[in-house]
């Protein structure tokens, strides 16, 4: 019997160690670890580079559906729940944040007055959806909760299955993730999923990477060929190294009018040495065609985790990234890929977005406490969680830890509003937390979305002494004071004590969720989020708001901390899908990685999160 089990590593020569770990084990590793994020020093920050892609096709590619079999087999209705929005949890949670991120101080402004603001707006909404998403089968951990709403589904795309829901709740298919890129041949294995819907084109895109630590490592890429999941799929896979002496960890996934922009944190296979950042930007019209799946990749020798904006707007010509630049120093990077599609140029710092105080990168490893035990669970580090595009904005989510200097106390789930008008771009509008300083509960793994009319949702896990680790969220609405959230609102709880390690002493949580505006109205926002159930299992849950109101015009905020002017973004005049062109035949070659115009200072060396799969023993 073959079990697929995820563990830590403990040391950075992982490859040697954790295939050992993993035959004593009789395991299949499918892991992503937490890690530091590499540190970066630089004051000032590096000058603008530009870095060149280089065109390729696709590996391989393939045509695959749900099975209609497995489709009748597994419908299970799950009844929702409708109930109405809940007041703020007695205790810190809902109380005034604490802003350790500079621009606005809850001391300034009227608590009575939000109070009474916040009453008001909580009575024209409601939760509409309340049930499970996809669920644990005891064969992996984290689950890496991952899902998105489209007009008729729900896809749950998780370490272990790829699951599509009615929006009421009911199961209509699920399988093995491997098995859903099975078509594409070679695929071992499939982790770290991400799901999007992208509602100016009714398509559903979904991303992998493969074979981690392996000479046959990928990244896969899938569109649906229309707005229903359940039917037929243009997959692809592409060869990370054409020499097999790196690897893929930790994609990223997001979207504008001309791309489909998945990145990667690259490792070499031999020594787990980073190689740095791998953008890939897939032609867009290509994908949805069923062409070659053509796309330009970029390697970014001073890039992690560049996490690529979900962007709401099909006439925007830019693609942004935002990362974690500097914890101590409070800075993100933006950078921008422009051009024309099969022409593109990666633009890296573009702008360097920055909070009046710093975080902590990273904590202890199982740092969150639990209710019912001893152990407690990891709450991984700083990178960007996600980030997305709306109304001339970035937003974007991370966890982060206080207090900033000696040993951290908290994580706090922190989001930004980032401006990228003309003269404005990197300027932050909001910078806000959802944070305990009484130290009670510890808030992780945050992600978000944000509506037609500038209202915002984050979800996150919550994790504390008094409670079992639970599924909750956020509201700010466009008219809420700046730099402000709702109360905290816990729409799963958990249900037992949490503590999977598979022998590894790491207790994995997350490693993210997903938030994501509703493509029927564009204004009610959906999430799914990780819970602990009983039995030691992890479990995940959607959860919906139903916001009330027409659309409207957004509501400008006010500049808080401002940088250095950048290119003004440019936009595009909306164009017909364009056919793609013949397949191509040559091979990609291996790519040099470009030099940029500045180098920047050393830094220490990032680890990978997911562990290379071992093969068992049959038993």
């Amino acid at each position: 019997m073959h079990y697929n089990r995820s563990f830590k590593k403990p040391t950075s020569n992982f490859p040697a160690f954790v295939v050992a770990t993993a035959l004593a084990l009789g395991a299949v590793a499918v892991w992503i670890p937490r890690f530091v994020t590499p540190a970066h020093a630089q004051t000032p920050p590096p000058a603008q580079a530009e870095i060149q892609g280089v065109q390729a096709i696709a590996s391989g590619r393939s045509i695959t559906s749900f099975s209609d079999a497995a489709s009748q087999s597994l419908q299970v209705e799950k009844q929702p729940v409708q109930i109405a929005i809940h007041r703020p949890i007695a205790g810190p949670a809902g109380a005034a944040q604490e802003d350790e991120g500079g621009g606005f101080d809850p001391a300034d402004s009227s608590a009575s007055g939000q109070l009474e603001a916040q009453s008001r707006n909580r009575r024209h909404r409601r939760r509409k959806a309340d049930f499970p998403g996809g669920t644990d089968n005891g064969a992996v951990t984290p689950p890496d909760t991952q899902g998105t709403v489209g007009p008729n589904h729900l896809m749950a795309v998780l370490n272990s299955n790829v699951t599509i829901e009615t929006r009421t709740g009911v199961v209509v298919s699920s399988e093995p993730i491997a098995s859903f890129w099975a078509s594409l041949g070679g695929i071992n294995e499939a982790f770290d999923p991400r799901v999007l819907f992208d509602r100016d084109a009714g398509r559903w895109i979904i991303s992998a990477g493969a074979n981690a630590a392996s000479a046959t490592a990928y990244v896969l890429i899938g569109v649906s060929q229309t707005n229903d999941p359940t039917g037929a799929w243009n997959l692809y896979k592409v060869s990370v190294d054409a020499n097999g002496a790196a690897w893929a960890d930790y994609p990223t996934l997001g979207f504008n009018g001309d791309w489909v922009v998945l990145q990667t944190n690259v490792f070499t296979v031999s020594q787990g040495a980073y190689v740095g950042s791998y953008i890939y930007a897939f032609d867009k019209a290509d994908l949805y065609a069923g062409g070659a799946g053509q796309y330009t990749v970029f390697h970014d020798p001073t890039g992690f985790t560049d996490y690529p904006a979900v962007t709401h707007d099909s006439t925007l010509a830019t693609e942004y990234l935002v990362g974690n630049w500097s914890g101590a120093g409070g800075t993100l990077r933006i950078s921008t890929i422009t051009g024309a599609v099969g022409a593109e140029v990666l633009t890296t710092g573009v702008a360097f977005p920055k909070a009046a105080k710093g975080w902590q990168d990273a904590a202890a490893e199982n740092f969150a406490p639990q209710l019912g035990s001893t152990a407690r669970i990891d709450t991984d580090d700083d990178r960007i969680e996600n980030c997305v595009y709306r109304n001339g904005s970035l937003w974007a989510a991370q966890t982060v830890y206080f207090p900033a200097t000696g040993t951290p106390t908290r994580a706090s789930a922190q989001w930004w509003q980032i401006n990228t008008a003309s003269g404005s771009v990197g300027v932050v509008q909001q910078l806000g937390k959802r944070d305990d300083p009484k130290n009670a509960f510890d808030y992780a793994y945050p992600t978000l979305d944000v509506n037609a009319n500038d209202d915002m949702m984050l979800g996150y896990s919550r994790f504390g002494a008094s409670q079992y680790a639970s599924a909750n969220y956020s509201i700010r609405l466009h008219g809420d004071p700046p730099n402000t959230l709702e109360a905290d609102t816990v729409f799963k709880a958990g249900e037992a004590p949490y503590f999977k390690d598979f022998g590894t002493g790491d207790n994995r949580w997350g490693d993210y969720s997903n938030v994501a505006v509703d493509p029927i109205n564009d204004i009610d926002l959906w999430t799914i989020q990780e819970y602990a159930g009983t039995d030691n299992t992890w479990g995940t849950w959607w959860g919906t708001v139903a916001l009330s109101g027409k659309v409207a015009t957004p509501t400008a905020t006010p500049t808080v901390t401002a940088t250095r002017t950048s290119t003004p973004t440019a936009t595009r005049t909306p164009k017909p899908t364009r056919t793609p062109t013949p397949t191509r035949t040559r091979t990609p070659k291996p790519t040099p990685t470009p030099k940029p115009k500045h180098t920047p200072t050393p830094t220490p060396t990032p680890k990978p999160k997911h562990t290379p799969t071992a093969t068992p023993t049959a038993t």
